[in-house]
C-alpha cells in the first residue's frame, strides 16, 4: 500500500482560519513577553505553547477540519477456479468416478503455468460459493445437497470487482437442482467462463423415483391417493416393485414392468392414515443390478392428518328450506357427520332428543332460526353450560322466526348485537368488504371470488338493525339495490379461544338453488357451508405456544429455523418468554433458544444437524409461570434432488461458454484449457484507490487534550507565584 496524498478541509473560510490563528498566536506571545514575577525564558516559552495549541485546537474545533488520507494499492489478476462440490459429483458413470476424475484433474496443476503475476483463487461450490484457502484434492468431500448455480453466479459476480478476477474455469456436471437457469447470471458476471465437463451426457442404466404428488391435507381414516413418476433407462424386461411406507410399514405397493429406453411410468398408491398428527411417508422403487446410483430409489413427503370426521349438530327452530339447504351441503362433505334436530314442540326435536352427552360429543353447533319462541328455558340453559364450559363454536343463520329475547342468552358469543327488532323483509346482496376480498372465507379455496359472491341472488333480512361488535369482522356487509350499508351480513368472531360464524340474513338456500347454472356462483353455497365450520373448528390457534420448523425437510447444509409465538391466556402477546427448542434423533439431543422478535414472536436456527428424522419439543417459560408446548417433526438430509438427472447437462456448460466469451472442455482433454484462459485477453493488475477521512473536530479525546494542557499552564503558573 502507497500512501498517494493527504489533505486537510475546513469547513469555514481559510483566510479568517489564518487571521484568527495569527491573532491567537500573537496574543499568545504578547500576554507572556513580560510577566510578574519575572519567569526564565524557558517557562515563559512553555507557558505560551501550551496555551497557543490550546487556543489553536479551540479554534480548530470551530472550523471544523477534516484530514483526508489517499492511498493506492495495485491487485494481481486473479484467475477463479469454481469446483462443483455437490453429491451429483460422486456418480459413477460411463465416463468413471466423477469425484476421483476432479481429484485427479486438480492433483496435475493444471493452472500452475499461467503467466507471472497472476493468482489463481479456489472456490467450490453446491448452494453457495466457498472460497477454500487449500488445493489439496482431498479437501474437497462433495456433500452438498443442492446445486444452485444461479446464486453462486450471483455471489461470483459479487466478487469480480473485490478480487480482480478476469477469467473463470468452472468445473462441474452442469446440473442444477435449485435457483432458475443459470445462464443469464454467467452473462451477468462479465467476464469470460471456461467451463469444464465432468461425466457421460448418455443416459446411464437407472431407476429413480422423480415426482410425489400428492395432498399436503388429509383426514383420518381417508383413503389418500399418492400419484408416483418412475423413471427407467437402460432396463428392458425387467419388474419393479413401487411401495409407499410409514417407517417400515408397507401401506401399498404396485409391480410394474419396465420397457426399453428412457422411459416414465405414472403409479398410482394409497395411504389411509389412521390417526391424526403430521405423518411422514416414504415412496420407494426396489433396486436393480447395474444401476448407477440406488440414492434415487427413495423419496419422502409428510402429510398433515385432520381428525377422521367432524361431529356437527345442527339445531333449527323450525324446519324451513334453510335446514334442507344446510344440512345437504353438510352432508355432501365425506368429513363431516351431521346430526340435525329441528324443533317440533316446547320440547321436542325432528329425528332425535337433546341431551347433554349429544351436545358434549359435536365440534361445531349450527343454529337455523334458534332459539324459537318455542324453545324453553331449560334447552337454552343446557346449551349455553356445554357451549361456555366446553368452548364450542357457533355457527348462526338467522330466520325471520328467530326469538331474539331468547337469542340474548348466547349474545355474548355472537359477532354482532341487534335493536329495533322487526319482522318486516327486504331483500338483501353480499357486498364483500374490501380487506376481506382474500379471506379464505370468501375465495373458498380458489374457487369463489369477490366478483363472483356479487352475483349471488338476493336473500332476505328482517328490518332488525344489526350492528357489528369491535372484536369482530365483517366478511361481507348488507347491500339494498345499489346502497352498502354498514350492517353485517356475514361476520366472524375470534377472542379469547371462541370463535363463531353469523349470517343474519335468511333464505340462504336461493344462494344454493338460484345460483347453479353459473359457474362463478354454483359452488359458494356449500363450499361456505363447510369451510365455514373448519374455520370454526380449527384449534391451532387455541395454543398460547405455537413453533414451528420453517420446512419439512431440510439439507444439511442449512441451518434449520424454526419460527414460534407465545400468548397468555388471555391471548395477548408475551415477548419476555425464555423458550427452548430440544431436538432428538434416537439417543441423540439438541437444544436451541429462540430469540424474541417482538408482538410474542420467536425465532432461532440451529446449524451442523446431521442426516435422519427429528422430532422437537418446546416449552415456554416466563417469571416461573409455564405458558405452555409444542411439538413437531422434521427431517433433514434426505432430499436426494442430486440424483434425479445423473448425466451430464454439456449443453448448458457450452451455452454459458459461448456466451460469456469463453470455451468449453471436456475433463479428459484440458491440454488447451491454460491457455484458452488467457488467450485473446490480457490478464492485467488493478490500481485500488482507498481514501479514508479524520474528522478532527469529533476526535474523542480533543476536548480532553484542550483541558490538560490549560491544566498544565495553570499548574506552572502556580508554581511560579503568578497565582
Amino acid at each position: 500500500m502507497v500512501l498517494a496524498s493527504i489533505s486537510i478541509a475546513l469547513s469555514g473560510s481559510l483566510a479568517l482560519f489564518i487571521l484568527l490563528f495569527l491573532v491567537c498566536i500573537g496574543l499568545t506571545i504578547l500576554f507572556y513577553r513580560y510577566t510578574l514575577p519575572p519567569l526564565p525564558t524557558s517557562r515563559r516559552i512553555a507557558l505560551s505553547v501550551f496555551r497557543g495549541i490550546a487556543l489553536t485546537l479551540l479554534l480548530l474545533m470551530m472550523f471544523e477540519p477534516v484530514f483526508r488520507f489517499v492511498s493506492t494499492n495495485e491487485q494481481p489478476p486473479t484467475v477463479a477456479i469454481l469446483i462443483d462440490d455437490s453429491q451429483s459429483m460422486t456418480i459413477r458413470d460411463g465416463s468413471g468416478d466423477r469425484a476421483a476424475t476432479v481429484r485427479q484433474f486438480l492433483q496435475a496443476k493444471p493452472f500452475s503455468g499461467l503467466p507471472s503475476g497472476v493468482r489463481v483463487k479456489y472456490f467450490t461450490f453446491s448452494s453457495k460459493l466457498i472460497a477454500t484457502p487449500t488445493t489439496v484434492p482431498d479437501s474437497i468431500l462433495f456433500k452438498g445437497e443442492i446445486t444452485n448455480l444461479s446464486d453462486v453466479l450471483a455471489q461470483l459476480k459479487d466478487q469480480v470487482t473485490k478480487e480482480n478476477i478476469q477469467a473463470v474455469a468452472l468445473i462441474s456436471d452442469g446440473n442444477y437442482t435449485a435457483g432458475k437457469n443459470p445462464l443469464y447470471d454467467a452473462q451477468a458476471v462479465a467476464i469470460p467462463i471456461s467451463a469444464v465437463g465432468v461425466g457421460d451426457t448418455t443416459e446411464q442404466k437407472d431407476v429413480l423415483v422423480t415426482r410425489v404428488i400428492t395432498n399436503n391435507l388429509a383426514y383420518a381414516e381417508t383413503r389418500v391417493p399418492v400419484d408416483v413418476t418412475i423413471k427407467s433407462s437402460g432396463y428392458s424386461g425387467d419388474n419393479v416393485e413401487v411401495t409407499v411406507a410409514e417407517g417400515s410399514t408397507v401401506l401399498d405397493r404396485k409391480v410394474i414392468a419396465l420397457k426399453e429406453g428412457t422411459q416414465e411410468y405414472p403409479v398410482r398408491l394409497f395411504v389411509e392414515p389412521k390417526e391424526e398428527g403430521m405423518k411422514k411417508y416414504s415412496v420407494g422403487v426396489s433396486k436393480l443390478p447395474g444401476e448407477l446410483t440406488e440414492r434415487n430409489n427413495v423419496r419422502s413427503f409428510f402429510m398433515k392428518v385432520l381428525k377422521s370426521k367432524l361431529r356437527v349438530m345442527l339445531i333449527a327452530g323450525a324446519p324451513s328450506p334453510d335446514v334442507a339447504a344446510i344440512r345437504q351441503a353438510l352432508v355432501e362433505d365425506q368429513h363431516l357427520s351431521v346430526r340435525a334436530l329441528v324443533q317440533k314442540g316446547s320440547n321436542e326435536f325432528y329425528d332425535g332428543t337433546l341431551t347433554r352427552s349429544t351436545v358434549d360429543s359435536t365440534d361445531c353447533i349450527v343454529f337455523i332460526g334458534f332459539p324459537s319462541s318455542a324453545t324453553t328455558n331449560e334447552t337454552l340453559k343446557l346449551l349455553s353450560l356445554v357451549i361456555d364450559q366446553e368452548t364450542k363454536p357457533i355457527l348462526f343463520i338467522n330466520s325471520k322466526t328467530t326469538d331474539y329475547s331468547k337469542l340474548q342468552t348466547f349474545a355474548p358469543l355472537l359477532p354482532f348485537m341487534w335493536s329495533g327488532v322487526s319482522t318486516g323483509e327486504v331483500s338483501v346482496f353480499p357486498s364483500v368488504v374490501e380487506r376481506q376480498k382474500n379471506n379464505p372465507l370468501i375465495t373458498l379455496e380458489g374457487s369463489a371470488s369477490a366478483d363472483g359472491w356479487q352475483q349471488l341472488p338476493p336473500i332476505y333480512k328482517t328490518q332488525t338493525v344489526f350492528r357489528t361488535k369491535p372484536e369482530a369482522d365483517v366478511i361481507a356487509a348488507v347491500k339494498i339495490q345499489n346502497i352498502v350499508l354498514t350492517e353485517p351480513l356475514i361476520a366472524t368472531r375470534n377472542i379469547n379461544r371462541r370463535k363463531s360464524f353469523a349470517i343474519t340474513g335468511h333464505g340462504v338456500w336461493r344462494w344454493r338453488l338460484l345460483a347453479q347454472n353459473n359457474p362463478s356462483t354454483e359452488k359458494i353455497f356449500p363450499l361456505l357451508m363447510t369451510n365455514a365450520v373448519r374455520w370454526l373448528t380449527t384449534k391451532e390457534e387455541d395454543k398460547n405456544v405455537r413453533v414451528v420448523s420453517t420446512k419439512e425437510s431440510f439439507t444439511t447444509a442449512e441451518p434449520i429455523e424454526f419460527t414460534g409465538q407465545v400468548y397468555d391466556d388471555q391471548l395477548h402477546p408475551v415477548d419476555n418468554a425464555e423458550m427452548r427448542v430440544e431436538l432428538s434423533r434416537g439417543n441423540e439431543k439438541f437444544q436451541i433458544a429462540l430469540n424474541a422478535v417482538g408482538n410474542g414472536r420467536y425465532e432461532g436456527s440451529l446449524e451442523g444437524v446431521g442426516e435422519g428424522d427429528y422430532t422437537f419439543t418446546v416449552k415456554a417459560t416466563a417469571d416461573g409461570k409455564v405458558y405452555g408446548e409444542d411439538r413437531g417433526k422434521f427431517s433433514v438430509g434426505q432430499m436426494n434432488v442430486e440424483f434425479l438427472e445423473t448425466k451430464m447437462n454439456k449443453q448448458l456448460l457450452e451455452q454459458m461458454a459461448f456466451q460469456t466469451g469463453g470455451k468449453y472442455y471436456d475433463i479428459a482433454n484440458t491440454r488447451e484449457l491454460k491457455n484458452g484462459l488467457v488467450s485473446g485477453r490480457k490478464l492485467e493488475p488493478k490500481e485500488l484507490v482507498q481514501s479514508s477521512e479524520i474528522e478532527l473536530w469529533n476526535w474523542k479525546y480533543l476536548a480532553a487534550i484542550v483541558i490538560l494542557l490549560f491544566a498544565l499552564e495553570w499548574f506552572l503558573r502556580k508554581r511560579s507565584g503568578m497565582l
